[in-house]
């Protein structure tokens, strides 16, 4: 099939996984709330700019993959409880035997991260209301790979510029 010269492009966010796993459990998150229930932060920037007061320019480049995971959870999801058993256990423990791998794919798209390491930092804000809340839970990963894709087929001058850079490009997207 020809590369596509316009593209529409498609997302769905129930396309979104993440799975935790360790020797004891893999668990699929479930339950998000509408609206953001997903953010990544890069903990440390990859690069800073550092200007010198006679206007000379460096860059400080950092190797540190370490990132902020926020889920952010329906109160009403199951995964509040695996993730409260997870925290009860690595505070009671503390040698580190409840660290959990994360996988978190774009199944719509080309977007996914994993880390080997990862762990619960506190336990979410609670609240409750005449509605549904959400809890916002915070797990750090230590050196994430990170691919940010899109979600369409790709252009030819894209899929060209790709190739140029030595990436290839599934033929899934083309």
């Amino acid at each position: 099939m020809a590369i596509s010269k316009h593209v529409l492009n498609t997302y769905s966010p129930e396309s979104i996984v993440v799975v935790l796993s360790n020797d004891k459990f893999q668990h699929t998150v479930q339950g998000f709330v509408e609206g953001t229930f997903l953010e990544l932060t890069r903990v440390v920037p990859h690069a800073t700019l550092y200007t010198g007061a006679d206007a000379t320019n460096s860059r400080v480049v950092r190797a540190v993959r370490n990132f902020e995971i926020t889920l952010t959870l329906a109160q009403t999801s199951e995964s509040n409880d695996l993730l409260s058993q997870i925290l009860a256990m690595d505070e009671e423990t503390r040698g580190g035997e409840d660290i959990f791998s994360i996988t978190i794919k774009d199944t719509s798209g080309r977007t996914v991260a994993s880390a080997g390491q990862a762990f619960i930092g506190t336990t979410p804000d609670v609240t409750f209301s005449e509605g549904i809340e959400g809890r916002a839970w915070v797990l750090n990963a230590v050196n994430m790979s990170i691919t940010e894709g899109g979600n369409g087929k790709f252009t030819e001058s894209t899929a060209q510029t790709l190739g140029n850079l030595g990436v290839e490009v599934d033929e899934y997207w083309r």
